[in-house]
């Protein structure tokens, strides 16, 4: 298991400039006093590199690149509830040893990029 070396907040390009935020269903789940699980582990199988993501909001990944070169990848399962949040693990092709992983948390304007170093 690899945990992300470093974690930003990008801003990625809306297609519908009316998008809204994330905020209401953060400030839903706060007066609720209901804290749901996060985390990001990037687990390595047998040469597949599998992340797993946890949060309150729904999960969607929007780019990924191994040492620089974009990389393809499939849902293995994703899945969001209002009582259990949002669930996702995603499957990539190919190996190499960065990986940057760009991902959106419910309808926020911005993404969040993961950069996992190590693998091997």
């Amino acid at each position: 298991m690899i945990e992300a070396t470093e974690k930003y907040l990008v801003e990625k390009e809306s297609l519908n400039p009316v998008e809204s935020s994330s905020k209401s269903a953060t400030m839903d789940m706060m007066q609720q006093g209901v804290r749901k699980p996060h985390y990001t582990r990037l687990l390595i199988f047998d040469k597949r590199l599998v992340i797993q993501v946890a949060c309150c909001l729904p999960l969607k990944v929007i780019a990924a690149s191994l040492d620089g070169k974009p990389v393809a990848g499939r849902v293995l399962f994703n899945s969001h509830t209002e009582k259990e949040g949002g669930k996702l693990v995603y499957e990539f092709q190919g190996k190499g040893t960065e990986m940057i992983l760009d991902l959106k948390r419910g309808e926020s304007a911005r993404a969040q990029r993961l950069i996992f170093r190590g693998i091997h």
